[in-house]
């Protein structure tokens, strides 16, 4: 009987000392701001002196909510700290430049077209833009593309010129893809060119556009199978499903820095940055599928359309590319290739910031 009330008050005291921690637990999470409640659920504890510097500027931004947290939130539910009421709104309300359609057609400018889409859809892109400006051979414009500038140097050359050109300005359209801007070092590039640009009384207006990242995945594999000269089919498929990245890129790292490699940089704050650039300086994101790129154009600068219509035929995927097929292992590998290298998370963040896109939220809640 001793025995036993001995082991009662030791479970007993075992569970006072428990549920005591858990209080005080329970209340230091609480006591803290809601941005302190982000760097938590990040497992980032702000007072560690070990904390790189961008990683703690990142913990004091606006939350961009990345899957792992979309998913914390969603389970939290409409209401409470960290639930979905108390986390979008925030998302919603960050600050980016917009255009202001009370002032459409401007009248002179430079429009800046940032994509790395590939294959023949990013092709008719370039097409397009071509064939309008021709069409419209009165407006004075004039179309600078990064590929065809052989290198970043001759590209950013031409962009100077534009900024140091005397006399009346008319339109100019840059396209930067390929030997084109690394929006991690060249935000500098386009503040000048806005500046000037306004100085002139003329608009610069840039864009960018992102694809869906497993479509992007798909398009990419397709060019780099198509530009491989010695590549077996056999061989290529077997590097892509073992989970090697040789032949992988994302986009996320050749808008920043595009150097046609993978970048090994922390990818929360490789999110970051991608959204503050696109903040501070787009005036349009746009996403491959959801936005006609060429009806903001049309809008922007009041040209017409040589077909007579805003749109663009979007290219559609073949599973079969030569040889070579798409495979369920293969999927599989880009979806962990884009979680790993932050395309994931940056796409979820474009569809929240940019489109207010509260079904994708409760949609994906099982991702």
């Amino acid at each position: 009987m001793i025995a036993k009330l001995i082991i009662y008050a030791a479970l007993f005291t075992a569970l006072a000392i428990l549920i005591s921690s858990t209080a005080r637990i329970g209340l230091a999470v609480f006591s803290v701001s809601t941005g302190d409640n982000f760097a938590l659920l990040n497992g980032v504890n702000d007072n560690e002196e070990d904390v790189p510097n961008e990683q703690q500027e990142y913990n004091n931004d606006p939350p961009i909510l990345p899957i792992n947290q979309r998913k914390l939130a969603v389970k939290n539910g409409e209401k409470g700290p960290q639930g979905v009421s108390d986390v979008l709104p925030r998302l919603f309300e960050l600050p980016r430049r917009s255009i202001d359609s009370t002032k459409l057609p401007y009248k002179c400018g430079v429009i800046l077209i940032q994509h790395h889409i590939p294959g023949h859809e990013g092709a008719a892109i370039d097409d397009w833009i071509r064939g309008v400006i021709d069409y419209n051979d009165d407006s004075g414009a004039t179309y600078i593309a990064s590929a065809d500038s052989g290198s970043k140097e001759a590209f950013l050359a031409h962009i100077n010129e534009q900024i140091e050109m005397n006399g009346d300005f008319y339109w100019t359209v840059l396209g930067s893809g390929k030997h084109g801007l690394a929006l991690a070092s060249d935000g500098d590039v386009l503040r000048r060119l806005r500046e000037n640009m306004e100085e002139r009384g003329c608009q610069l207006m840039a864009m960018s556009m992102f694809a869906e990242p497993l479509d992007y995945s798909m398009k990419q594999t397709k060019q780099m199978f198509a530009q491989c000269k010695d590549c077996d089919v056999t061989d290529f498929t077997k590097k892509l499903e073992s989970g090697s990245d040789l032949y992988w890129r994302g986009q996320l790292d050749y808008f920043l820095y595009n150097t046609g490699e993978i970048e090994s940089y922390d990818t929360k704050v490789k999110v970051k940055n991608a959204i503050t650039t696109l903040r501070e300086h787009y005036d349009l994101v746009l996403l491959d599928g959801k936005d006609d790129f060429s009806k903001e154009i049309l809008k922007v600068t009041g040209w017409k359309s040589p077909d007579g219509e805003e749109s663009l035929a979007a290219e559609v995927n073949d599973m079969e590319i030569g040889g070579l097929r798409y495979s369920k292992q293969m999927v599989k590998q880009y979806t962990k290739f884009d979680a790993r290298n932050g395309d994931s998370d940056f796409y979820d963040a474009l569809n929240h910031i940019y489109y207010n896109d509260l079904a994708f939220l409760f949609n994906n809640e099982n991702r």
